[in-house]
């Protein structure tokens, strides 16, 4: 994650915090429990002013996993209260205070993640883009709440309780160490919830035999006077704009019931048209016309490739990709594909 090549890519540092301190704190618990060290471990015990810098580490990592990144100096204003106790405790301790206010500080910052987690899981409105990672992230964002609340708990319960350290602390590690084994393997099987938006639009790009060059991540040309107010007020969300008309472009319902245009393409997308076509204008190596006809061709061949003119005619074929007529059908397939549908559908038998 922090040697991450992708150029645009932000590490949600928080996480490796966190990383961090789940594997230290067993690596130390392992070295007990084999007679390494004689001491149980228990950073809450040992040290319990360290825990109030921990709640603000967890609850920052799921701010910058649900809302996004914020600037720097406003999360470090998180931390401002966990120094204040420290200062406050080398002058006055008193450890039944000390858990009272853990109690209310851990249990505040979980609600306020609770409401957070609520927010995202509720919110409208999302681009194809969005919908698109939303299962993974929420199902990764309830797999860490879950552990979270399983920290907290045991956390102010230790605290709490009379009994042996020894049996709560083996109990937490033995039943957490579980839980981080399944968000570990969650992990590691989807990539996006840890590398982010740069790995998805690395995978849904078009990668079949019939992808043309259809869009570039830099600006074909210089931005005209007249389109630079367009382009400061889009341009952190140029690449999601492409994205999500690249997953249309994936997408057999919209092949089949909708002709691309500027005015489809914005409703669909909930952009604004002039928006859109700045996209097209910098970014795209089609008009919107051509870059409509082209995907209804990827269409039909995919369509082909699938065996649809063994059942169908080719007028039927145009007709499912939504051309006027077979003239259309035909004149637009010779231009992008090179050949007529025959030879295409000849080829591909006899290959």
């Amino acid at each position: 994650m922090i040697f991450n090549p992708n150029g645009n890519h932000k590490t949600n540092v928080y996480f490796i915090v966190i990383l961090i301190l789940v594997g230290v704190q067993r690596f130390i618990y392992a070295l007990e429990i084999l007679g390494f060290v004689q001491d149980t471990y228990s950073p809450l015990q040992k040290n319990l002013r360290l825990g109030f810098y921990i709640v603000p580490v967890y609850y920052l990592f799921f701010k910058r996993l649900i809302r996004g990144f914020d600037k720097l100096k406003k999360e470090l204003l998180h931390f401002i209260f966990p120094t204040v106790i420290i200062a406050i405790n080398l002058v006055f301790f008193n450890s039944e205070i000390n858990r009272l206010i853990f109690l209310i500080y851990s249990s505040a910052y979980f609600i306020v993640t609770l409401i957070m987690l609520k927010e995202f899981i509720y919110r409208k409105n999302t681009s194809m883009f969005q919908k698109k990672s939303y299962r993974e992230i929420k199902t990764w964002l309830i797999l860490m709440i879950i552990l979270t609340f399983v920290l907290i708990i045991y956390s102010n319960y230790f605290l709490f309780s009379e009994s042996s350290s020894q049996i709560t602390l083996g109990t937490f590690y033995k039943y957490s160490s579980l839980l981080w084994l399944i968000v570990l393997i969650y992990m590691f099987k989807n990539p996006i919830v840890i590398f982010g938006e740069n790995y998805l639009l690395k995978n849904i790009e078009l990668n079949d035999q019939q992808e043309f060059l259809i869009w570039s991540r830099k600006r074909l040309k210089t931005i005209e006077e007249k389109d630079k107010i367009v382009y400061s007020t889009i341009l952190n969300r140029i690449d999601l704009i492409i994205s999500d008309i690249q997953i249309l472009q994936k997408s057999d319902e919209m092949l089949s019931t909708t002709t691309f245009t500027a005015d489809t393409l914005s409703k669909q997308l909930k952009i604004p048209r002039r928006h859109l076509e700045f996209v097209f204008k910098y970014y795209c190596h089609y008009s919107i016309n051509d870059f409509s006809n082209l995907v209804k061709v990827n269409y039909a061949v995919s369509l082909i490739n699938d065996g649809y003119l063994d059942s169908y005619t080719v007028e039927s074929l145009g007709e499912k990709c939504l051309f006027n007529s077979r003239f259309t059908f035909s004149k637009n397939f010779k231009k992008f594909i090179g050949v007529s549908v025959s030879d295409f559908v000849n080829s591909t038998v006899k290959s």
